[in-house]
């Protein structure tokens, strides 16, 4: 697999996989009451984890800080495949905080703050103000919190889709798929998107997700 031009990430995702597929490797190999054993779920313990990472996270998250919205989404959509609901006043925060993620006019950035759309004179305020912009992953992210959520309160704070944004694959499944939820999907937004798509697929049926033509 080393070919002695491999990068940093390569050789630590290299590592990763052995490490799992040692696991896994052990796992394959024990009796199948042991295995029944080693797969029971502590179910009260990761609702705590998870209720207590949405109130406070530590600082080894700050490298996420620009993904919030996908925290949000992870820990909801975890507590509702436990089948545990939120309380009152954690429901209620998580509502507010990520109103304040999305953009006035439209969309959701990955933090308060980081989808403002600021006017002013200022040349190095608009630099900024370009890169503060709200993200279809994250707007992905946020809307499938809100509904997961569900309820007037949460449903009601979603405002509307932003133009402009990225320009790849993701950005196409996340863009149908929001406007699927919202229920405003309609020909004229997918206007174009299954070609797109097939422009992006090499001679060897992989699909690149940076927008770009292959050679």
């Amino acid at each position: 697999m080393e070919s002695g031009g491999e990068t940093v990430t390569q050789v630590q995702q290299w590592s990763v996989e052995d490490r799992v597929f040692r696991m896994y490797n052990l796992f394959a190999n024990i009796p199948p009451i042991a295995q029944t054993t080693m797969l029971e779920l502590q179910r009260d313990e990761h609702i705590k984890y998870l209720n207590e990472g949405l109130k406070q996270l530590g600082p080894s998250f700050v490298v996420l800080d620009s993904s919030r919205p996908w925290i949000c989404y992870w820990i909801i959509h975890s507590l509702a495949l436990l089948g545990e609901s939120l309380d009152y006043q954690l429901e209620n925060n998580a509502i507010d905080f990520l109103n304040r993620c999305q953009d006035p006019n439209g969309g959701f950035g990955g933090g308060p703050g980081q989808a403002s759309s600021i006017i002013w004179q200022d040349e190095l305020v608009l630099l900024i103000c370009r890169h503060c912009m709200p993200h279809l992953a994250t707007t992905y992210a946020a809307v499938n919190s809100i509904v997961t959520l569900g309820g007037q309160i949460a449903l009601s704070s979603i405002n509307r889709m932003h133009d402009a944004g990225e320009i790849d694959v993701r950005a196409c499944y996340t863009a149908i798929s929001v406007a699927s939820i919202l229920n405003i999907l309609d020909d004229e937004l997918v206007r174009g998107v299954g070609n797109f798509i097939l422009r992006l697929v090499s001679s060897g049926s992989s699909i690149f997700d940076s927008g770009t033509i292959p050679a």
